[in-house]
Parts: C-alpha cells; sequence; structure tokens
C-alpha cells in the first residue's frame, strides 16, 4: 500500500508526497526490480523477446515507405533548421500517417507496437531531430494519449479522436516554477456548478511553458487541441490552503485565439537545438471548458501525466539510439579519412580504443536495453523502470558519444557545417549536438530518474520495514516480525539462489554470474544500511549521491543481462564467440564490471558529508571571496 512507505517521504517536500500518492501502485514484478531485491530473474530476458512478427513486417513497410516520404516531401533547409515546418508539410504527414501511429486500427489509426514505433521516431530523429519532436510529443504525451489510454470515454474518444489523428496536439504541464514538483503548480481549473449543485464545466487560470506544438508562426496557434493538467478547486484561495487535498485532472482544451476562449499565447519559445519546433508559453485567463473536456475524472490528471511520461521515455531513448547510430557512421568515417602524426586517426590508442570502442557497445547496449524496454508495453507489462533507465542510459551514453564525435572532428566538428561545405563534405556535427542535448531533460531529467528507479526497486523493502517507520506504540510484536524476515533475507543473499538461463556460452554465463552476485550484494547494502540508520530512514532519501550510484549499479547489470540476451538471439548453436554481436556484448559487459566494482567502493568511502557541508557554505556565502564572486561583471 501507498501508506506503508508515506513516512520514508513526509520530509521530502509535498511534492515528492504527491508524487508518491500518484504513483503507480500495482506492485513491480519486472527485471530491475529483482536486481534490486538481490534475485535477478534472468527468465525475465532469455530467450530475447522477439517483436511479433507481423508488427515487425508491418514496420518495415513503414519504414520502407517513410524514407521515401522524408526524401522526396522534406526541404533540406527545414532538415538543416533553417525553416519552419510548413503547413503543407504538416498535411502530407498526417496523410501519410504520422500522427496516428499508435492509434490502433480500429479507430483508423496504424496500430504500431510501441517497439515499431520506437524505431520509427528512431528514424525521424537521425532524419530530422525537429520532425521527430512533433510526431513523438503528439503520439507519445500529447492529447491522444489521455483520451485513448487515459479513461476516456467513448463520446469522448469520438469527439476528439478523428481531430487528432490529422493535426498535432500539445500537452501541457511545465509551468514557470514547476519542472518536477507538481505541489508547486499554480494553473488551476475551478468548479462550475448548476443550481443543483453538479459540476458542469471549468474555468482554467494560469500559464504553462514548453507546451510542444502549441505556437505556428507568427505568434499564432498550432496545435488545435491542448491536453492542460491543473489542480481543481472550488476557490482560488483553495490552492494555499494546507487543508485541501490536491485534486489534479487533465483537460482536453481547445487551442484558439484569446478572443476565441482566452487560451494567450504569451511567446515562442527558442532554442539553443532544435530550432523547428513550435514550443510555446501560454496563458489561460479564464478558460472555460465543460465538464466533458476533463478526462480520466477528478485526481487522475497527474497519474495519467506520469502514464504518458513512461512510454515517452522509451520514445527519447529510441531517438538517442539513433543519433548514436549517425554519430558513430560519422566517427568511422573520419577515423578511417583523416591522416595524423604518420597514421589514420582511428588508429591512434586515444581515439580507437578511448573514444571509438566505448561509442560502439554504448550505442549497443542502448538499443538492447531500449528496445527489451519497448516490448515490455507490447506484452502488457510493467515497464515502469525498465523505461526510465533505458532512457537515462541512452541519452548520457548518447551524450558522451556526441561530445566524442565533436572532440573527434576538432575545428571541424565546431564550426558550422553550412560555412564548412563550400569547402569539403560536412557533416552537420554543429546541429547534432545542440539537439541532441536536450534528451537528457525531456521526459524526467537524468537526475530526478535516478531517484526514481531506486524507490520504485525498493518499494518490498519499504512495505516490509512498514513496523519500523511506524510511531505507534504497541507493534512491538510487528517489529519482530519485520527484523527477523531482514536477518533471514540478508542470510539468503549470501548465497547464489538465481538460476541461470541453459545453453550460454562460458563468457555469457560468466558475466551473468557476476550480475547475480552483485545483486545480492547491493540487496545485502541496503538492508545493512537501513539498519544503521533506522532511527533516521526519512533521512536517506536525501542522499543522493548514495541514490544515484545504486541507480548505475541497477542499470549496468540491467545493460549485461540485456546485451547478452540481446546478442544471443536468434543463435540455436552458442559458439559464437567471434560473432560481432558476442563480441560487442563481452567488450561492453568487460568495462560494466569495473564500473560495478567502481561504484561499490563509493558506497563505502565518499566525501558525502563533507561536500554537502561545503555545498552549504558555499550557498551561505561563505567562499565569495576566494572565488571572486562578489566582484562586479564589466
Amino acid at each position: 500500500s501507498k501508506s506503508a512507505s508515506s513516512a520514508f517521504f513526509n520530509k521530502l517536500g509535498k511534492g515528492v508526497q504527491i508524487t508518491e500518492e500518484q504513483r503507480e501502485a500495482a506492485i513491480n514484478k519486472g527485471f530491475v526490480v529483482s536486481i534490486f531485491e538481490g534475485m535477478p530473474n534472468f527468465n525475465l530476458l532469455f530467450p530475447w523477446p522477439e517483436q511479433n512478427s507481423e508488427d515487425a513486417r508491418k514496420e518495415a513497410k513503414i519504414i520502407s515507405e517513410l524514407k521515401k516520404f522524408l526524401k522526396s516531401k522534406v526541404e533540406p533547409d527545414i532538415v538543416r533548421g533553417k525553416k519552419d515546418i510548413t503547413p503543407e508539410l504538416i498535411e502530407a504527414m498526417a496523410d501519410f500517417g504520422l500522427f496516428r501511429l499508435k492509434v490502433p486500427e480500429e479507430y483508423g489509426g496504424l496500430g504500431l507496437s510501441q517497439t515499431a514505433y520506437t524505431h520509427i521516431i528512431g528514424l525521424l530523429n537521425e532524419f530530422c531531430p525537429s520532425i521527430s519532436i512533433m510526431i513523438s510529443a503528439d503520439n507519445t504525451i500529447g492529447a491522444k494519449f489521455p483520451v485513448l489510454y487515459g479513461k476516456g470515454t467513448p463520446e469522448q474518444i469520438s469527439r476528439y479522436l478523428p481531430a487528432l489523428m490529422k493535426w498535432p496536439s500539445a500537452f501541457c504541464f511545465t509551468e514557470k516554477d514547476v519542472g518536477s514538483d507538481p505541489a508547486r503548480m499554480r494553473t488551476y481549473a475551478l468548479r462550475r456548478r448548476d443550481q443543483d449543485g453538479n459540476v458542469i464545466g471549468y474555468e482554467i487560470h494560469g500559464e504553462k511553458w514548453y507546451a510542444t506544438n502549441s505556437v505556428w508562426r507568427n505568434g499564432e496557434p498550432l496545435a488545435e487541441y491542448l491536453a492542460v493538467v491543473a489542480k481543481i478547486v472550488d476557490l482560488p484561495e483553495d490552492l494555499d490552503d494546507p487543508k485541501k487535498d490536491y485534486c489534479f485532472g487533465i483537460f482536453i482544451v481547445p487551442n484558439a485565439s484569446d478572443k476565441l476562449n482566452r487560451v494567450a499565447i504569451r511567446q515562442r519559445a527558442r532554442f539553443m537545438g532544435m530550432p523547428g519546433i513550435f514550443n510555446g508559453i501560454l496563458t489561460f485567463n479564464g478558460v472555460y471548458v465543460e465538464a466533458g473536456a476533463l478526462i480520466g475524472g477528478e485526481g487522475n490528471g497527474f497519474k495519467i501525466a506520469l502514464q504518458a511520461l513512461n512510454t515517452g521515455r522509451i520514445a527519447i531513448a529510441g531517438g538517442c539510439v539513433a543519433n548514436s547510430k549517425k554519430c558513430l557512421k560519422i566517427m568511422n568515417w573520419w577515423g578511417k579519412t583523416r591522416h595524423q602524426w604518420g597514421g589514420l586517426l582511428g588508429e591512434k590508442e586515444l581515439v580507437g580504443s578511448g573514444m571509438l570502442v566505448p561509442a560502439a557497445v554504448n550505442k549497443f547496449a542502448a538499443k538492447a536495453m531500449t528496445d527489451y524496454a519497448a516490448g515490455l508495453v507490447d506484452r502488457k507489462q510493467d515497464s515502469r523502470l525498465e523505461a526510465a533507465i533505458c532512457k537515462v542510459f541512452a541519452s548520457e551514453r548518447g551524450w558522451e558519444i556526441m561530445d566524442d564525435l565533436m572532440q573527434l572532428r576538432g575545428g571541424r566538428g565546431y564550426e558550422s557545417s553550412e560555412s564548412l561545405a563550400p569547402r569539403e563534405e560536412a557533416p552537420p556535427v554543429d546541429q547534432m549536438f545542440v539537439d541532441s542535448r536536450p534528451n537528457r531533460i525531456f521526459e524526467g531529467s537524468t537526475e530526478v530518474l535516478s531517484w526514481y528507479v531506486p524507490r520504485e526497486g525498493l518499494d518490498s523493502y519499504l512495505k516490509r520495514g512498514k513496523p519500523f517507520l511506524d510511531k505507534e506504540k504497541g507493534n512491538w510484536g510487528k517489529k519482530i516480525y519485520a527484523a527477523v524476515w531482514f536477518a533471514w533475507r540478508y542470510l539468503k543473499l549470501c548465497f547464489s539462489c538465481s538460476p541461470l538461463p541453459k545453453n550460454l556460452p562460458r563468457k555469457a554465463r560468466t558475466d551473468l554470474k557476476f550480475a547475480e552476485k552483485y545483486s545480492r550484494k547491493l540487496a545485502r547494502f541496503v538492508i545493512i544500511y537501513s539498519g544503521k540508520h533506522l532511527n533516521e530512514l526519512d533521512k536517506i532519501a536525501d542522499k543522493q549521491l548514495m541514490i544515484d550510484r545504486m541507480f548505475w549499479i541497477a542499470a549496468e547489470l540491467f545493460a549485461m543481462a540485456a546485451v547478452w540476451s540481446y546478442a544471443l538471439k536468434n543463435k540455436i548453436f552458442y559458439f559464437g564467440y567471434f560473432d560481432p554481436s558476442t563480441e560487442l556484448a563481452k567488450t561492453y559487459c568487460k568495462a560494466a564490471k569495473r564500473l560495478v566494482k567502481f561504484l561499490f567502493s563509493l558506497l563505502r568511502d565518499n566525501d558525502d558529508g563533507y561536500n554537502r557541508i561545503i555545498a552549504k557554505n558555499f550557498l551561505n556565502g561563505r567562499y565569495d571571496s576566494v572565488l571572486k564572486l562578489e566582484e562586479e561583471e564589466i
């Protein structure tokens, strides 16, 4: 139950408490959870869960047609971000079906699986990030998701879906003071009632930032409909009343001009990258919507938003994998073309071993993890943790690959490709660089998700430890029972208890044994650490660096299993020691094991406590004079 761990989060702020209350309550039984529990269930990964053959054929056909469409319909200036996506191109994309990729065929959509959809988003991202963002934002977190998957009624589906399949929609959550903290949300929806007290509609007030697909050229509306998350209240002053419970709703709001329904466009936001996206700052000045515009009922708006972000993270990871592939192609070409200091650049150890090999194996691992997470969605299995990990992994490692490409290209990378083109071949490294950076932020920043995953992974421990968290008297029997359970669990985790898949190559078995051993070690650490801090369990969640290390340990163990399962798929006899896939898996796991051992050493030996003091002193101005921060700027 959610109350089982509420005491653990009651000192982390209202936003964390709201997120805790709105999180999916179902018990997670996925592979990542089994890692945190010290008993990795390799049967969930082996053999590799293949994509449905009919879905794969459908995907291949659409991708073949999409490549032709993009080459024939998209102007080079749009690809380079020199020109906005045109209304004609949007209409052509609608006719192709890009705004109904995941809509079931029974409603007139293409009915693609999450796996096929993720691959198509990757293709779009590789070709033109601006188009990829428009399509991904619409299909993943736009208005279609709440209507189709947020418990939209048949009447709401028939009312909104036809229009939503013909034109991009937008999602409105972020605000000036709201990144991932729902407690600070100030946009609210006032209930409007008839004379009998029945709610007949809502009046929305507030401002939303960074609503993708919302603002057209010259400050005009783009999306026909907005999915708006707001707090539902009876009076504006209820927002600041601590006695009032938070009630979130998600509304489908027409995005018309200020004169029609008082959705005012304050500004089209421009970014250092992705120049072709239509991202806006919107003000809601008493926008009235009828009761039928509320999707999923009162109280479910934030929960629906979290569910949309889950599949959105897989799509972001797919885009990162595609961008990493594009980087690898350029790195490979440049490494075999550029001569420096008596040889090819790619043959220099700092480049070949230091850049090309990590890029290749990390791209391979990100692909395996992302496809696995997408497959979980297709099989209607819990994908929360796998989606979060693959998004963080693919964006973080993808950024490292991107940065190495920039370093490898040197001045040619930093010079704009437009400037370089008159002199020689000029891959758009400059544009790729600024376009890929936001992936570490979109759909949950790395810092937020690295906290979220261990929290979900440790859910069973929190529930078992509830008697220690409760301050009520008279529950010593429960405390003793919980203590005995944890002692028995710790003892059990000292011995191997997770069977390995059969018919694996020797190297794969060795690597999976390592993953199993260090999964048990991670679980034992959690038990011991919690026991040491039994009287201050609510403070453990504040130790974010420690939690981040736990995240990356789990992520690396997940990656090790995923790369071997992915490498061995479709192989009847596992003798492929020199098979390209198994070579990449073997190489990845060598580095992963060293990193896992290093992270465990940091769990025991670190400067976290001392650095917290230094950080507090810094914020209090103690080092301003030493660092010359008090000097006036020119």
